[in-house]
């Protein structure tokens, strides 16, 4: 896990499978993040090719969470598994959604200057 701080858009890239051994960690992780001074917070799940279902759970909270406050959440680089996990579950109805991370950081970036 590696997380930093472009502007005012926390990166949290998560490199690993979310599991019920981890999915603590998960989410005390990404709320940490999101009760921080950043305006958005970036998920990052290039590296993950499983997610559990109390991870889908965490995430879910967390846009819930971070839209309370004013911020927003967004997903960058999904697999493939995870990606048909997110439309089963039509999680893009809930969050943004993006390929690239690049595009994830331009989305904040033009959401926050609006």
């Amino acid at each position: 896990m590696e997380n930093s701080l472009q502007g005012k858009i926390q990166l949290l890239k998560w490199n690993k499978d979310v599991t019920l051994k981890n999915v603590d960690e998960f989410r005390v992780t990404i709320l940490k993040l999101i009760e921080g001074d950043s305006a958005g917070l970036i998920l990052e799940l290039t590296d993950v090719s499983y997610l559990n279902s109390a991870g889908l759970g965490v995430i879910a909270d967390a846009v819930l969470t971070a839209g309370r406050m004013g911020k927003e959440l967004v997903i960058a680089g999904v697999q493939s598994t995870v990606g048909e996990i997110f439309e089963i579950v039509h999680f893009s109805t809930l969050m943004k959604i993006f390929a690239d991370l690049n595009d994830a950081y331009d989305y904040l970036n033009g959401v926050r200057n609006e």
